[in-house]
């Protein structure tokens, strides 16, 4: 109760909200707005077992989709092409040449079947798009990769569909969200002050040109991979029919919750389905499911509404932290960081922030707080260690935060006063562990997937990379993106549950020049049309719109059988076995059920796999700095 307060009275003072989440007796989360009830009343009503002050989360940044397949080798190689329609691709770390073919820089296109003829001193990557390709196509070279969904041959369009994206926005001005007669595909649009829009009111703001409802981009860009459609550039979704609700939110959860509610009550009032996209997330959070935005995920999930996650882009980043031993110490690197930290129940631990030598140090019992600086550094701590069972699981919880005036390494130590007991930590901030990091057998950590893809109604995406942007990633092409956060869960459960491209994806640019090439891929901060993002809040959208055109034939589809249908499905052609903690059980594709009725095979779709323009190379370069940066950016406008 302590904790809370403290919470609360933070809460109140930094002014987020008025809205607060309540856990009830019958399990349900609701939202409840405190202008119309106070703390106390809540506290006496015997249905509410517990209370909690919005968390605030964070996009989940930028790091599909024809169909495409990447082919490692290395040397001199021949690559047998018999697939007889035109082609394109890229080669990378070598020459090409070919009958029928041209080349301009990186990039190539032959006119049907033909041999590829690989020129190399060492390794290189070769990239093959065609609309229907299919792995049999292609003959040489030392493995192969699929890149795409297949979703483009479907012979689905989304129509009937609603997607549903809550982010930060859209310009509604872009073609890729406009009919061919320039209205528009969004039926209605709010945001979190309470503006709403219904279509023939957005149709006037773009006659009027007053269209751009994003500020951050985000929005819009993730809007682009899930169903964005225009004609005159390549860079589309498969789902060009479907309709959008748009909301935008303030990222904190409560608010994600009301804008959840939001386009459930206006497709079940227009009787269509929806699939939504959720591209934003938070490590504080007891990662198993139980926190109570993923139970909100859980409450408004059914029949003909499905909820898409991001799996998160810290896979290779150290913010997890587990100690299975009685005693452990975990080094932090900090400025400013939030920890929490949830361990076995029944066990108790005595928590204590340290300085590099660790002795002197800020201490806190079970059942203690503790707020102190810590010995002669400049970091002060907070430390809550009054959960010793929470209402969400039954299991212990711990608060840290840490404030330095310049980065400074410290130690954590924890120590089990119980017979037995494991803690899982995760951190957010400017900051990260220094060990305790659990690795996956990929090449990251294990237990780095945000909530609320840790939900278990929720569809949890991660990436593959299927795009060139440095040779120190050469190893992405077709297999796990570095930043792509893995499972499992807290309670181990796989998660994701498929991955799809998103390292990095052409989609559309909110801040676009009506003067740009519609076929201009772009950098972020350019007036294109489309610019290229990466991170799994794009690999989300691809599989968005692949469930987009399943429930065009199967508009009551809930979250189980929409899974079942993608993970029964999911193509796995990489290291291991699937299922597993990297790629759940292996890449989002498209393939006809019993009651379908379009065209097997084929491409991928949910925009678009390749960055094309007139000079490749000089994109690529200046592509790599820009993208790795953006991949470590955090946003913390709530407890990030």
């Amino acid at each position: 109760m302590r904790k809370f307060l403290v919470l609360l009275l933070c809460f109140f003072a930094f002014s987020y909200s008025m809205d607060v989440k309540v856990l009830t007796k019958d399990g349900k989360v609701k939202v409840i707005n405190l202008s119309h009830s106070d703390l106390k009343s809540l506290q006496e009503q015997r249905d509410i077992l517990y209370v909690e002050p919005p968390k605030k989360l964070r996009f989940l940044d930028d790091v599909s989709s024809n169909s495409s397949y990447v082919v490692w080798g290395s040397g001199n190689q021949s690559i047998m092409i018999s697939y007889n329609k035109p082609f394109f691709g890229y080669i990378f770390g070598a020459s090409l040449s070919g009958n029928g073919c041209s080349q301009d820089g990186l990039f190539f296109q032959c006119a049907s079947s033909t041999t590829l003829n690989i020129s190399s001193v060492g390794s290189y990557r070769l990239i093959l798009v065609g609309e229907g390709i299919n792995s049999e196509d292609i003959v040489g070279g030392e493995r192969k990769y699929l890149l795409g969904t297949r979703a483009s041959l479907s012979g689905k369009t989304g129509k009937g569909v609603v997607i549903g994206i809550i982010d930060s926005g859209v310009n509604f001005c872009h073609p890729a969200f406009r009919n061919p007669d320039g209205t528009t595909r969004v039926l209605f649009y709010r945001d979190y002050t309470g503006i709403e829009l219904n279509a023939s009111q957005i149709n006037s703001m773009i006659n009027n040109g007053v269209c751009n409802y994003d500020d951050e981009g985000h929005g819009t860009a993730v809007a682009g991979v899930a169903g964005g459609y225009w004609a005159s550039t390549r860079y589309n979704s498969p789902a060009k029919d479907a309709k959008f609700i748009i909301y935008k939110t303030n990222l904190l959860d409560t608010d994600v919750m009301m804008g959840l509610d939001y386009i459930k009550s206006k497709t079940q009032s227009l009787n269509m389905p929806a699939v939504v996209n959720l591209s934003l997330g938070t490590h504080l959070d007891p990662h198993d499911g139980t926190g109570l935005l993923d139970r909100y995920i859980d409450q408004v999930s059914g029949p003909g509404f499905v909820v898409v996650v991001s799996a998160g882009n810290e896979g290779s980043d150290r913010i997890h932290a587990r100690i299975t031993s009685s005693s452990g110490n975990v080094g932090i690197s900090a400025s400013s960081v939030d920890i929490e930290g949830w361990y076995t129940r029944g066990s108790s631990y005595r928590v204590q922030v340290c300085d590099q030598s660790g002795t002197s140090c800020v201490s806190a019992e079970p059942g203690n707080i503790a707020n102190a600086q810590v010995g002669t550094t400049l970091c002060f701590a907070y430390i809550d260690n009054t959960t010793l069972s929470s209402p969400l699981n039954g299991d212990g919880q711990l608060y840290i935060q840490v404030s330095c005036t310049n980065p400074t390494n410290l130690i954590l130590r924890l120590t089990r006063l119980s017979p037995s007991g494991i803690i899982d930590m995760w951190l957010e901030g400017e900051g990260r562990f220094t060990n305790g990091q659990v690795d996956d057998g990929f090449g990251g950590f294990s237990y780095t997937v945000s909530s609320p893809g840790t939900s278990k109604s929720a569809i949890t995406v991660g990436a593959i990379g299927a795009n060139y942007i440095g040779s120190s990633y050469f190893d992405n092409y077709g297999r796990i993106a570095f930043f792509s956060s893995r499972g499992p869960t807290r309670d181990n459960r796989i998660k994701p549950d498929v991955v799809a491209d998103g390292y990095f994806q052409c989609t559309a640019n909110a801040n676009f020049s009506n003067t740009s090439n519609p076929n201009l891929c772009g950098s972020v901060g350019s007036g294109s049309y489309y610019v290229a993002m990466a991170g799994t809040s794009f690999s989300a959208p691809a599989v968005v719109s692949l469930i987009a055109m399943y429930m065009q034939d199967h508009p009551s589809a809930d979250p189980i059988e929409v899974k079942n249908w993608l993970t029964g499905n999911a193509l796995y052609d990489t290291e291991g076995t699937a299922p597993n903690i990297a790629y759940g059980y292996g890449k989002a594709v498209w393939k006809e059920t019993p009651s379908s009725t379009g065209s097997s095979g084929g491409s991928s779709g949910g925009g678009c796999s390749m960055v094309s323009s007139g000079s490749p190379v000089s994109l690529f370069a200046w592509l790599l700095i820009l993208v790795v940066a953006l991949l470590r950016k955090r946003f913390f406008i709530f407890v990030s």
